[in-house]
């Protein structure tokens, strides 16, 4: 074996892996697996055989509570579709959502829900814990703000029970909510154009509600810096680029056509900077802080003026008035009484919960990484979290702001143990149906998770969708299952990336055990593996690592296409000779390619690399990346031979439809 030329990452000592979690009033789609969660999985069982099973948490839930889910069960319950209670509602689709997982291999260590159970009761003391740790830093305030009212039903109204446009500048969104978009903006809900009740169907009134919210816009130059830190670590520059978008000063946009009436009321606005902006024909305000912004709004509005805002940051609400939510700790002062949190913020808090349910119920409580600390709160530990685009302000700007505030003694970006750690986010962009978005909501339905294995199996969809190059840019699902017409005369692009195993390896791997039962009695040649042979294990072990440590799962995949055609062209090449010895090295190379092979693939399609492994009598330390230079023979030396392949065997198999 010659020397080491494969140089391996620099890896934590213990990984938390989460996926965002989905909401509970509806099934996964193929944006939640595609795009989220098998990209988390895969990164998980890579960790887990670089670093041990036992330092990588993978952990999601169900996202019980809120609007979105309160409102859906109220609209079901009105029409008599459903006569259950709002958590047993809840709970019925997190059993859905968990089975459909199952179904994918997602390897979860805990799918939780953020409502019920253990996992509730851990969350609730953790979302104390982020209230009070906010509140003694000083960041976070009470203060009262309009909100919306309905006057019919006699209640504020909060996230998808009101619908409007939304006031963010150049915003593409189909619609807008009570404080955000569908594509995550936010904006205060004094700013949605046109808004409307989804209970009475009227215009809502705005009346004034105190809650606490964060000062977001005081942790700037963090978040700036945090941005640094994150290019020099290649973060998704879409990513980068929309978190820097929130780094602007507060501005107003007015059209030109309204400005002559901007122009009569300049005197009476906040102190700003007016700027006619030539090229795009509108009249640009900026102001020092959102506070004046705001105070800007509220002349412009009552003087009958349009105006769209920016993305920058603003005071991040804490706390909210749906009833359907965790309830914020009780103060002596009594101020908490009757609010809950705003969803958003304990769901960014709630893969900690999760932690802390999970050690609980494994009973991981002694000793070093017994604690959720232990792995949030450790300069030694790390935490990979995969969401879509549309949660990046959450994520990447919220979430740092919330984290810094909680941090026990001041705050920093500097990873330090003894304190709350800044994550590392890896957004994926979206995956259409066709050219539009596609979703649970809107105009375009995203078909179910499930209704993709009435088609294609497990690894098929995972190879596909691990191809996807959306780290960078959207990719369009497009089916011959589920769309014949377009491609008629053509094949299915969805089985492009799982032809790679369904036809070159299985026929790789079937060639080597044919060939070893008809010319070797099933026995393993006694050959060393070829100079040549291991010098391209080591360079594709060493791309794959590079992409797989980049979150560039596409080019994962493109590296295991390429290794596995020059394996099979090869083998095509020499098979043909009637020179014993000869055959002999061929199949002793082949089988490091196979070895190699089942390694790579054990984090992408774990069944077949498995099932592989147990054909050639090896146990789990095949799939140890620290072995992964050494040959079959080094690593099991007293293995002499292969389990008996039976005729037109598939490792690695396609659906029934398409056979």
């Amino acid at each position: 074996m010659p020397k080491s030329n494969l140089t391996r990452p620099n890896f934590p000592k213990r990984l938390i892996v989460t996926a965002g979690m989905p909401n509970g009033n509806k099934p996964l789609h193929i944006g939640h697996i595609g795009a989220i969660f098998l990209w988390a999985d895969a990164y998980a069982r890579y960790m887990r055989d670089n670093i041990g099973k036992e330092n990588v948490i993978f952990v999601s839930g169900t996202d019980g509570f809120g609007s979105v889910a309160e409102e859906k069960y109220r609209k079901l319950k009105e029409s008599g579709e459903y006569t259950g209670t709002l958590p047993e509602y809840v709970e019925g689709y997190h059993n859905i959502q968990k089975a459909t997982l199952e179904r994918y291999g997602i390897s979860l260590d805990l799918f939780a829900a953020s409502c019920f159970g253990e996992s509730y009761r851990r969350h609730e003391k953790i979302s104390a814990y982020f209230f009070e740790e906010m509140l003694k830093s000083g960041y976070m305030e009470r203060k009262d703000t309009e909100q919306f009212y309905d006057e019919e039903f006699d209640m504020i109204l909060n996230g998808r029970q009101v619908e409007g446009k939304c006031p963010i500048d150049g915003c593409k969104s189909e619609v807008g909510y009570a404080d955000e978009c569908a594509l995550g903006h936010q904006y205060s809900p004094s700013e949605l154009i046109d808004p409307v009740s989804t209970l009475s169907h009227t215009a809502p009134k705005m009346k004034l509600v105190s809650n606490y919210y964060l000062r977001l816009e005081a942790f700037r130059e963090e978040i700036r810096a945090w941005c640094e830190v994150l290019e020099r670590d290649g973060a998704r520059k879409f990513m980068l680029r929309d978190m820097r978008d929130f780094l602007q000063p507060p501005l107003l946009y007015i059209s030109e056509s309204a400005k002559d009436m901007i122009d009569a009321v300049l005197d009476r606005l906040p102190e700003h900077v007016y700027f006619y902006d030539e090229k795009n024909k509108r009249v640009q305000l900026k102001f020092t802080s959102v506070t004046l912004r705001d105070k800007a709004c509220a002349l412009l509005k009552s003087e009958g003026i349009r105006y769209r805002s920016n993305k920058t940051l603003a005071p991040f609400r804490i706390s909210g008035n749906c009833k359907w939510g965790v309830p914020l700790p009780k103060l002596k002062s009594g101020e908490t009484d009757g609010l809950t949190f705003y969803v958003w913020p304990e769901s960014l808090w709630a893969p900690i919960s999760f932690t802390d349910a999970y050690l609980s119920a494994a009973g991981k409580r002694t000793g070093k990484g017994s604690e959720w600390t232990d792995w949030w709160c450790d300069k030694d530990a790390g935490v990979v979290q995969f969401i879509g685009e549309d949660n990046v302000f959450f994520y990447c700007l919220a979430q740092t702001g919330v984290f810094l505030a909680a941090q026990s003694a001041g705050h920093t970006i500097e990873k330090k143990s003894g304190r709350l750690n800044l994550t590392r986010v890896v957004a994926n962009k979206h995956l259409l149906v066709g050219n539009a978005k596609a979703g649970s909501s809107g105009k375009v339905k995203a078909p179910t998770a499930d209704s993709l294995l009435d088609y294609y199996t497990v690894e098929q969809l995972r190879m596909h969708f691990l191809g996807q190059g959306i780290g960078s840019a959207t990719a369009s699902f497009r089916s011959k299952a589920f769309y014949p017409e377009e491609f008629e005369k053509s094949g299915d692009p969805v089985l492009l990336q799982g032809n790679i195993l369904t036809n070159i390896f299985n026929r790789i791997i079937r060639s080597v055990f044919y060939s070893l039962q008809q010319y070797f009695d099933g026995k393993l040649p006694n050959k060393s593996v070829s100079e040549d042979t291991l010098r391209k294990a080591v360079e594709a072990l060493a791309k794959y690592e590079e992409y797989m440590n980049k979150f560039e799962f596409n080019g994962v995949v493109g590296i295991i296409d390429e290794y596995f055609r020059s394996a099979n062209q090869t083998w095509a090449e020499k098979s043909k000779t009637d020179d014993i010895d000869t055959r002999a090295s061929l199949i002793t190379d082949t089988i490091h390619v196979i070895k190699v092979g089942v390694l790579m693939l054990h984090a992408i399609t774990p069944d077949g690399a498995e099932l592989t492994a147990e054909y050639m009598n090896a146990d789990k330390k095949l799939f140890d990346w620290n072995l992964a230079e050494k040959t079959f023979g080094e690593i099991y030396p007293d293995v002499k031979s292969f389990k008996f392949l039976e005729p037109r065997f598939d490792f690695f198999k396609k659906h029934e439809s398409q056979l």
